[in-house]
């Protein structure tokens, strides 16, 4: 069986673009053996503190695959100490939300899950990232 992202979360079906593209990714790689599971990571090059861009995401995919995460990154904090930090993640195994650094239970972030994967297809479509993907 090869690995595919499932559409059903926890909290919600995930949007269907969202999954044929993460799914299309994981048959693009070549790396990826049955019974693994993967992280993809996705950046945009000329994401930077002072220009901006579109948001780093990472996303984890078990062997079975369920999402385990979604975390979107972005710069924060004012020069010259500015760092990458996590401004939105879904933890799926923990059962959290987490906006900057507030914790909320999963179901919080139902409605913006949605959107944010709605968007971020829309980026990936449009080929503003560079994709890296790792067998886990």
């Amino acid at each position: 069986m090869t690995l595919k992202l499932s559409p059903q979360t926890k909290i919600t079906m995930l949007d269907p673009e969202f999954v044929q593209t993460i799914n299309a990714i994981i048959r693009s790689s070549a790396d990826i053996q049955n019974g693994q599971g993967v992280i993809i990571n996705f950046r945009d090059p000329e994401y930077s503190a002072e220009r901006g861009g579109y948001h780093p995401l990472e996303l984890s995919i078990s062997p079975n695959g369920d999402l385990l995460y979604l975390t979107d990154f972005s710069f924060a904090g004012l020069p010259p100490f500015v760092e990458l930090g996590i401004e939105l993640d879904w933890n799926f195994e923990q059962d959290s939300f987490r906006q900057f650094d507030s914790f909320y239970d999963l179901e919080c972030g139902r409605s913006l899950l949605g959107l944010y994967t709605r968007n971020f297809t829309a980026y990936q479509k449009s080929g503003v990232y560079e994709v890296e993907i790792t067998a886990i």
